[in-house]
């Protein structure tokens, strides 16, 4: 098994001085992070920059966290050439390593470059003991609040001594149903419930497209997106709690690729009869389906846990018996 990594949000609580800081040089990185990208870009720095070092360009950082800078620069001008646009750093940031930041019971330290020397600041911050083997640090201002998004390594989990196996069913109407052998099955998620409310942020949107606000139509697209997320990150906590008290320790799931290209083409098929607001809405309700998010949940979630996660194809799974593996033509969902 791999090794598995987590992040943690902690908060942090610098005084009005270290604030301005803090400011001035999350914008240094930033500002250094895109004229590297630019000289990358350009092939001021050639060969991808692998040869050059934080003596090639002159930064107020210091000369660690300059070669943080240079690591992220190659990053984000690779991640460029995908995306055919230069992205820009526009918000202050610093990120860096476990080399050049730690944290130490509520304090943290981190060193800045301030008027020629290099000196390391202790800024209070909320206290938090480390999972695993500390990683990155980045520390970056969100919602008018300074944090830091710590990144530990976890040790390797052992595997878990249980061989019960749990299937997952992950659905639209039922956002995910187990079965546990021979414990029988369980719903988990209210469907009804997210429907209703990915219906109304929809209303939403569409009252103020209409309106021609653009900054509320992303906003409220932003607000159902952490929403979405969150409900994921619970439901499968539970499920994979769920697993553990019933003894499990392998969980299948399916392989879902390429599913909503071919619901919708099939609900276009066989809508002829229906209303066609009323297949607008299927349509839509499957093509924003998090079913991706939430299998990823899932994994590492239950990886973390020791156990061992399956990919199956979900091809004529419901005409399957487990048993015996006869296929047939179901006439209901049983």
């Amino acid at each position: 098994m791999s090794e598995l990594k987590t992040t943690v949000l902690v908060r942090l609580y610098p005084t009005p001085d270290q604030g301005a800081i803090l400011h001035a040089h999350g914008q240094e990185y930033s500002s250094t992070v895109n004229v590297l990208v630019q000289a990358l870009d350009s092939a001021v720095l050639p060969e991808d920059g692998q040869d050059a070092s934080p003596k090639d360009f002159t930064a107020a950082l210091p000369s660690a966290v300059k070669n943080q800078a240079l690591r992220a620069a190659r990053c984000v001008w690779k991640r460029s050439c995908d995306l055919g646009i230069i992205p820009v750093l526009r918000k202050p940031i610093c990120q860096g390593n476990n080399q050049n930041g730690r944290i130490e019971g509520d304090l943290l330290l981190i060193p800045v470059y301030q008027n020629g020397p290099v000196r390391q600041i202790a800024m209070r911050c909320r206290g938090t003991e480390p999972l695993g083997k500390p990683g990155s640090l980045r520390v970056k201002r969100k919602r008018g609040k300074w944090v830091a998004d710590v990144a530990d390594t976890l040790p390797v989990p052992q595997p878990t001594p249980d061989q019960g196996i749990m299937g997952i069913d992950l659905g639209v109407q039922v956002p995910a149903v187990v079965h546990v052998i021979p414990h029988g099955h369980r719903f988990f998620g209210n469907g009804r419930y997210q429907r209703a409310l990915r219906r109304r942020f929809y209303a939403q949107r569409k009252a103020l497209q209409k309106a021609q606000k653009v900054r509320a139509v992303r906003k409220s697209a932003g607000t159902e997106r952490r929403w979405m997320r969150a409900s994921n990150q619970k439901l499968s906590h539970e499920i994979v709690s769920h697993a553990h008290v019933q003894g499990g320790g392998i969980i299948r799931l399916e392989r879902l690729a390429g599913i909503r290209q071919r619901t919708v083409r099939h609900a276009a098929r066989t809508s002829g009869g229906a209303q066609r607001g009323m297949a607008r809405t299927n349509n839509r309700l499957i093509a924003t389906w998090t079913f991706y998010q939430l299998a990823m949940f899932l994994a590492y979630k239950a990886e973390r846990a020791g156990m061992v996660v399956e990919w199956v194809d979900p091809a004529y799974t419901r005409q399957t018996c487990p048993a015996c593996f006869h296929r047939t033509n179901a006439t209901d969902r049983r």
